[in-house]
């Protein structure tokens, strides 16, 4: 029996040694798809970084060089844009980001949404990747969209009556491994606090009827600024809510994912074995699984209230399933208190509770994990990162029961995943 529950706690041992350590690198991505930006712009950091240094840029047009008086913000990545507003509501933008191939669009949004939003796009030019596309060079180029909606069919070309271009045109020049675009726009009234977005595409955009029509690929990177152009303070960067998306989602993926579930196994292949070092084992682990929610659920209050209004329509399915797996959860932490004894009548309830809650709990916050890796549009470190938890759990009880030695018809009569208790 002795050597049964050393297996049993050797396996477990190894599971969680195998899955933690996979855990650390998405600590440190984005649960945006801008990491491959970050990547990529950690290594030309100090050479993106000098527009921010420099005020004069002789290979610009005319009415670009000189840029004093410029703000100039990090937007992630290898990406920065300066910006001037001057007296009579003339706003001059410049971007500039490591040298790559596809389109990058800068947008003026009421409430931090895409859709109603004027932006202006420019792209490097090049041939399209996609194979469904006429093979075509596409030459460099920039044009304004007026943003009606979300889908390709409705971010429309050469749109967008309430920003107008002024008589220094719009330009995209690529030098030294540099891609640089900048416009200047007259608004009828000055910015203050302003929504800007920022997206980028991997590919080329379709040219049509003679330069008289643009369409774009779907973004690969999008990021939501909050700036003050009259004073060029930086309210909310999309840094910070991805530093608070990277903090929720980890925590829910290690609590929900790994913790809560290994600790709920715990009494169907240990319980009976050692004595009642199970029953603790269980409980602690359990414990901490709930404080890892209950800090999901902090970090995801504290973002929410930080996201603009459209944005917080996405979440009307991921913050309801949240609410209630963890309202579950709190019922598991009350079943430890009201727990009766063994020899009492009312154990055979206290069980089904126990049991039934704690797996609709485990099962509403799996999904709601899926949920959340698609409305905070992760990468493929966080989805790999799922997958592969779910794969290491599942060998996990495959081990157990093969070490166990009994059938799972036998065991499930005495012995549910959640024990007994």
């Amino acid at each position: 029996m002795a050597a049964a529950l050393n297996l049993n706690l050797f396996l477990l041992a190894i599971n969680f040694l195998c899955t933690f350590p996979f855990l650390i690198p998405l600590s440190e991505s984005q649960i945006a798809p801008s990491t491959q930006d970050d990547r990529a712009g950690n290594q030309s950091q100090n050479q993106t970084s000098t527009i921010c240094n420099h005020t004069s840029f002789s290979f610009l047009p005319h009415g670009y060089r000189n840029q004093r008086g410029f703000i100039c913000l990090h937007a992630g990545g290898s990406v920065y844009f300066k910006f001037l507003q001057d007296k009579v509501n003339v706003t001059t933008v410049f971007l500039s980001r490591e040298k790559f191939s596809g389109w990058m669009g800068f947008g003026f949004s009421k409430d931090g949404g895409m859709v109603g939003s004027p932006a202006v796009v420019g792209w490097t030019g090049g041939e399209p990747i996609d194979k469904n596309k006429t093979k075509v060079e596409v030459k460099p180029g920039i044009a304004k969209f007026f943003l009606q909606g979300k889908d390709e069919a409705n971010v429309i070309s050469f749109k967008g009556e309430s920003m107008n271009f002024t008589d220094n045109s719009p330009f995209v020049i690529t030098n030294d491994n540099l891609f640089y675009m900048g416009f200047q726009v007259k608004f009828d009234a000055p910015l203050a606090q302003q929504y800007v977005i920022l997206a980028m595409g991997s590919d080329q955009p379709s040219i049509q009827n003679n330069n008289s029509k643009v369409s774009l690929t779907k973004h690969t990177n999008q990021v939501v600024m909050r700036v003050d152009f009259s004073s060029g303070y930086e309210e909310s960067a999309a840094h910070g809510h991805g530093l608070e998306k990277v903090r929720h989602g980890l925590l829910g993926l290690v609590g929900w994912g790994v913790v809560l579930p290994f600790g709920a196994i715990i009494p169907r292949y240990l319980r009976g074995k050692g004595g009642p070092q199970w029953f603790f084992l269980h409980i602690s682990i359990q414990i901490v699984g709930f404080l890892l929610g209950l800090s999901t659920v902090l970090f995801g209050c504290l973002l929410y209230d930080k996201l603009p209004s459209q944005q917080k329509s996405s979440l009307k399915a991921h913050r309801p399933v949240g609410i209630v797996a963890f309202s579950l959860s709190i019922l598991q932490v009350l079943a430890l208190v009201i727990r009766p004894h063994k020899t009492s009548k009312w154990r055979k309830y206290w069980n089904w509770y126990h049991h039934w809650v704690g797996r609709l709990a485990l099962f509403l916050g799996s999904t709601n994990i899926m949920i959340g890796l698609s409305i905070g549009e992760a990468g493929p470190p966080w989805k790999i990162g799922f997958g592969f938890l779910a794969t290491i759990f599942l060998l996990t009880v495959a081990c157990f029961e093969s070490s166990a030695g009994l059938p799972r018809s036998k065991k499930s009569e005495t012995a549910s995943v959640f024990g007994n208790g």
